[in-house]
């Protein structure tokens, strides 16, 4: 039963209640004939919570029915953005921190939610418990991956960020429209004089050869985009050029579309919220049994596994402080916590296991390097800009740069991040450009306030250098599992981050064009050299969880799946190979879209050799499902559908079959895989039967049934427990040569069958298991014969009990 909201000394948690589970909640369908989840997100923060989403929504295009879990060990704190909420002062600790060992653990969070479960030789700011965690605070700039930014991704990700998911992502948080907030002289003479000066700044990027605005849209206007009555002497090229330098800030103050409310600063708790309040709408749903739950204030400790039969792992479930919870049988597991702690949570799981991938867990451990610049410049001083005005102005904009050596060779890559504002204040940064919640009276004071002066700020982010994969052990940043356990007695991490030479280079010249920059803005003006952040304060941590196709250089490959592992996810910035300048959010968010749409439809099946597909895993094509007529109360045949590139077996009333509707060959080879969900579980493959709609019958499966063979999917051997009734029988006719080598629940078997006139050759797993010679039927003449144009046969799979799913099915002729 659902639990009603709970009272505080302060509210009413009804937020909390319609969004979030418990764990009794979670476990309840163990006890009401359900099943475990088929999703497990592990962690509910800025891209576990993206991904859960994501997958939620995918499933209901194709029919529903699957289960999400998001596991979060923080609680439910803020609904969206805190900028968005206007609590003022709630943000990331102002100074880094370091994990104190000798107080009891866990330590008091800081700013309500703030904390560190790794050792390091650095202090860091920390991971934000809450779901939703960082994307509640972040800044909101998201420019985009330049193509030599990931020239070590793999290519096939690089094609399909480019090709789509970048959009996806930036229409997602609100960065794919132009700053509508930002407006006025201010930046429009802040903006020309950089266009002006940028060529003649070191090591900025010639705007001509950057890739064009993401603002750009098909029959878009420039001038209209930039805010500019007119082109004042600018070419086409030069407002497209122009237009560049606009700040991607992923904050919208006007609605996307008509009828809806602006994004505002984006967050990952609408998302979830969203997702679970649609899971509870339904004949009998409550939020005590919904399809989609968040389950706060539960730590993920290790993630269960099985070896399976091919030498790879099978995540079967999580261990949590609370208990263990099961994954659904075909089912997978999406860890997406931190870079630091997802690597944790996979070295401390894998341990002493033998994966292949394990000693690259966590070896390329990367970060952002980080410069700040603030001046405060009189108006005067600005060429171009008006000596008086009665407003308040801002403008914020971006800068790309390409670190380079006096030979010619390139550093690394790195931007800078420019706001302004006019009046008295000297920060100039975010408190001036969308912090403020105003009422009326502060209003007024904007609106008659006189800008004498204005704030410049430059934040310069530059890469860090990522691992050179053929020598890993040199590169002087990872996370290792410590000796010392934490409170639940699982290995912390041991985070060691640290600059290389080639590092310094690059901030050194990141540093030069900052100052550049602002010069560029106050000619003649004594420009202060920038001060550098520390490593742990970017939140921008990268790389442990490095994607690549070969094994011997990557965690997972181009999916973000584990390499040696059959159902194992990562999301987030963990599996960047390298992370460029930009904040990974833009990045990560779309990632999370691209893996969830790969785990809901993997790649088409090509067939093996020499075979012809018969179901690809996109579409029943031509297969057709047998149909019941007069017979009440036994009137549903069941069914089957697509989804993740199976097909999912339902068991009705009465027997069902979907058949293929194109005759097999006379003589044929053919081959499906196979996976049962329960132990219980009945169902076969039936060959040689006539069109079962030219019979007569009320329930047209009973064809495949009288005048066909069934190569049987039973473990249980109903109803005698007989070896013809058993898994690689043909059903009542003859039982398995040899004991069949089944795999367990939850993992693919492997049928072949050949048809070689009247002789029947099975095999399972490789292995051949029942040789069969039909001699025909004298109770049944017409069973099984051969296909021939004037009697085709036909091939189809039974729905009979339980949930099966069937995949890589496929014939050659003989």
């Amino acid at each position: 039963m659902a639990k009603s909201s709970e009272f505080t000394s302060f509210t009413k948690d009804v937020q909390g209640r319609y969004l979030c589970n418990d764990f009794s909640e979670v476990e309840a369908w163990r006890g009401e004939g359900g099943r475990p989840f088929d999703f497990i997100i592990v962690g509910g923060g800025t891209f576990g919570a993206a991904i859960a989403e994501h997958l939620w929504f995918r499933q209901r295009e194709v029919g529903g029915g699957l289960r999400t879990l998001v596991v979060e060990a923080g609680l439910f704190t803020l609904p969206e953005h805190v900028q968005n909420t206007g609590i003022l002062g709630l943000s990331d600790p102002r100074d880094p921190f370091s994990l104190d060992l000798s107080v009891q653990q866990p330590e008091r969070p800081r700013n309500e939610v703030w904390g560190i479960p790794w050792i390091s030789n650095i202090p860091f700011k920390g991971l934000a418990y809450t779901l939703g965690g960082r994307s509640l605070y972040w800044g909101g700039w998201s420019p985009r991956l330049l193509n030599e930014e990931m020239a070590t991704w793999p290519a096939a990700t690089v094609a399909d960020l480019n090709g789509r998911y970048f959009d996806e992502s930036s229409r997602q948080i609100g960065v794919a429209e132009t700053n509508d907030f930002i407006f006025g002289e201010l930046h429009r003479v802040l903006r020309k004089n950089l266009f002006n000066a940028a060529g003649g700044i070191k090591d900025v990027i010639p705007l001509p050869s950057l890739p064009p605005s993401p603002l750009l849209k098909p029959n878009s206007d420039p001038l209209d985009l930039l805010g500019l009555p007119s082109s004042g002497g600018l070419s086409p090229d030069d407002l497209l050029n122009m237009l560049k330098l606009e700040a991607p800030l992923a904050v919208q103050a006007r609605p996307p579309h008509a009828g809806f409310f602006p994004l505002n600063k984006f967050s990952t708790v609408p998302l979830m919220m969203k997702a679970a309040r649609t899971a509870s709408t339904g004949n009998g749903v409550s939020d005590g049994n919904k399809d989609f739950m968040v389950l706060p204030d539960t730590h993920v400790l290790s993630l269960s596994k099985e070896r399976t039969s091919a030498g790879t792992w099978r995540i079967t479930g999580v261990n949590t402080n609370r208990g263990h919870l099961d994954l659904a049988p075909g089912g997978t597991v999406v860890i997406a916590l931190g870079t630091i702690e997802n690597a944790r949570l996979a070295l401390a799981s894998f341990e002493g296991s033998g994966l292949a991938t394990l000693p690259l867990i966590g070896k390329n451990l990367i970060a952002h390097l980080r410069s700040n610049l603030v001046i405060r410049v009189p108006r005067t001083a600005i060429p171009g800009l008006s000596s008086t005005t009665n407003e308040l102005q801002t403008s914020a904009l971006f800068v790309k740069g390409r670190a380079t050596r006096a030979n010619g060779d390139i550093i690394g890559t790195f931007h800078l991040q420019i706001a302004a504002s006019g009046g008295g204040s000297a920060v100039g940064g975010e408190d001036e450009l969308y912090r403020k919640v105003p009422d009326i009276d502060f209003y007024d004071q904007l609106r008659t306030s006189n800008d004498t002066h204005v704030a410049i700020a430059i934040r310069g982010l530059g890469e860090m250098e990522p691992a050179d994969m053929n020598n890993i052990g040199l590169h002087p940043s990872h996370v290792d599992l410590d000796a010392r356990r934490d409170e639940y007695g699982v290995p912390r991490a041991m985070v060691t981050l640290a600059q290389t030479p080639r590092d310094d280079e690059l901030w050194q010249a990141m540093d030069a064009a900052m100052v550049g920059v602002a010069a560029a803005f106050a000619p003649g003006q004594a420009i202060p050299p920038p001060g550098h952040d520390l490593l742990g304060t970017t939140h921008h941590e990268t790389g442990t969880l490095r994607m690549d196709a070969d094994p011997t250089r990557g965690v997972t490959d181009a999916n973000g799946r584990f390499h040696y592992t059959e159902n194992l996810y990562a999301a987030g910035p963990a599996l960047f190979p390298s992370i460029g300048s930009p904040n990974p959010m833009l990045t990560g968010i779309a990632l999370s879209r691209r893996t969830g749409d790969l785990i809901m439809a993997p790649a088409p099946f090509g067939g093996d050799p020499g075979f012809e597909v018969l179901f690809d895993g996109t579409s029943l094509g031509d297969w057709m499902m047998s149909t019941i007529s007069n017979q009440p109360g036994r009137s549903d045949p069941g069914g089957f559908r697509v989804r993740r590139g199976v097909l999912e077996s339902r068991a009705g009333s009465d027997l069902g079959l979907l058949w293929l509707t194109r005759p097999t060959p006379e003589r044929y080879v053919f081959r499906l895989q196979w996976m049962m969900t329960a132990a219980d579980d009945n169902s076969g493959v039936f060959f040689g039967f006539p069109d079962p709609r030219n019979e007569g019958y009320d329930n047209t499966a009973y064809v495949g049934v009288n005048f066909g063979l069934e190569l049987q999917i039973d473990e249980l051997a109903r109803p005698d427990n007989a070896q013809i009734h058993r898994t690689a029988a043909i059903y009542s006719f003859k039982g398995p040569d040899l004991l069949p080598p089944t795999r367990p629940i939850g993992e693919w078997n492997g049928y072949e069958l050949v048809v070689d006139g009247p002789d029947i050759t099975v095999s399972l797993n490789g292995q051949a298991v029942n040789q069969f010679h039909f001699a025909g039927d004298p109770q049944s003449p017409r069973r099984a014969q051969p296909s021939t144009a004037q009697d085709p046969r036909f091939i189809g799979l039974q729905t009979h009990t339980g949930r099966l799913f069937f995949r890589r099915i496929q014939w050659k002729a003989l």
